[in-house]
């Protein structure tokens, strides 16, 4: 870590047969956890910007019986494992921005739709939601962005994309 001043955690459990090894505690919950320790021990991090989901924090805001959610969470409790990561991070003392995506899509953003930033809390999935995935270069984008804008600072977003919303300008990502 030495130099290193900012870090963007993208990481995510992948289903595998090794269930020992690979799994949302292992990866999203104390992998996270690892590198948050290791970037406040460096001392040297301005910033941590850690993408984890929409409905990491479902239980606390009434969704928990969101099918997405049980969809999501039946993965070992994947979201449980992020939201410990998510909560780990805030006491951390670090500068960080939690990007929480819809489902993320390869398409190109142009092909999914323009970005819709929200804030925590705020998007669960539902059809009745403005969007419900995104690109994963327009994820890239935003945390970049996060990296640079201080209005990003110890906050949390939720971005999804449509078609049919207005294209977002980036100096009003994070208002």
């Amino acid at each position: 870590m030495a130099g290193v001043t900012a870090i963007i955690c993208a990481t995510g459990f992948t289903p595998s047969f090794n269930f020992k090894k690979d799994n949302p505690a292992q990866v999203d919950h104390k992998g996270t956890d690892n590198l948050v320790a290791a970037a406040t021990k460096a001392g040297t991090v301005k910033k941590f910007v850690l993408v984890t989901s929409l409905l990491t924090n479902a239980k606390a805001v009434g969704q928990q019986d969101n099918d997405n959610y049980k969809f999501l969470n039946a993965l070992g409790g994947i979201l449980d494992e992020k939201l410990k990561a998510e909560l780990n991070l805030r006491g951390s003392g670090l500068d960080y921005t939690i990007v929480r995506p819809g489902g993320l899509s390869n398409e190109p953003g142009d092909k999914v739709g323009n970005l819709i930033v929200r804030g925590e809390d705020t998007t669960f999935g539902l059809d009745t939601d403005p969007g419900r995935e995104i690109s994963r270069d327009d994820v890239a984008a935003v945390c970049v962005e996060a990296l640079l804008d201080p209005r990003a600072s110890n906050r949390v977003f939720e971005i999804v994309s449509s078609p049919d919303a207005p294209v977002l300008a980036v100096d009003k990502w994070f208002v």
